[in-house]
C-alpha cells in the first residue's frame, strides 16, 4: 500500500483528499504541525509527500513554513530521497525558483487542478519512482 504525507492546514481539504486517496487504496497520514511532519516522514517513509507552503505557526501567525521543512527534509539523509511535491497557491518565477533550488520533485498549483488530476498526477510520479 502506498503512503502519502499530507501536510496541510486546511481541514476541508485535508479531508477531502484524505477520502480521495484512501478510496483509492493509499495510506493517508496528515498534520500541519512542521515538527511531527518531519517526524513522521523519517517514521513512516512515506512514498510521496504532499506540501502546502503556506501553513501558520502555532501562535497563529501566518508563515511559509512549508520552505523550512522542505529544506530539513531534503538536508536529512533519511528522508531526502522522498519525493515532496509543493501544493500551493504560491505560484511566481520567484516561488518556482525557490521550490526547484530547494529539492522539490514537482509543484501542483491548487487552484488549477481538482482532486482527479492531483491523484492521477501522485499516482504517475509513485508509478515512475517505482521503476
Amino acid at each position: 500500500m502506498n503512503k502519502i504525507l499530507f501536510i496541510d492546514d486546511e481541514k476541508a481539504l485535508v479531508e477531502m483528499y484524505r477520502y480521495i486517496f484512501e478510496k483509492n487504496g493509499y495510506k493517508f497520514i496528515t498534520t500541519f504541525d512542521i515538527e511531527e511532519a518531519l517526524k513522521m516522514a523519517e517514521a513512516e517513509k512515506p512514498d510521496i509527500i504532499l506540501l502546502d507552503i503556506i501553513i501558520p505557526k502555532p501562535e497563529n501567525v501566518v508563515a511559509e513554513q512549508g520552505y523550512d521543512y522542505l529544506k530539513k527534509v531534503k538536508s536529512n539523509p533519511k528522508t531526502k530521497g522522498i519525493p515532496v511535491i509543493i501544493f500551493s497557491n504560491l505560484d511566481t518565477p520567484q516561488d518556482r525558483k525557490k521550490y526547484k533550488e530547494l529539492g522539490a520533485f514537482a509543484f501542483v498549483f491548487k487552484r488549477d487542478c481538482g482532486p482527479k488530476e492531483v491523484l492521477d498526477f501522485i499516482n504517475k510520479t509513485i508509478k515512475r519512482n517505482n521503476k
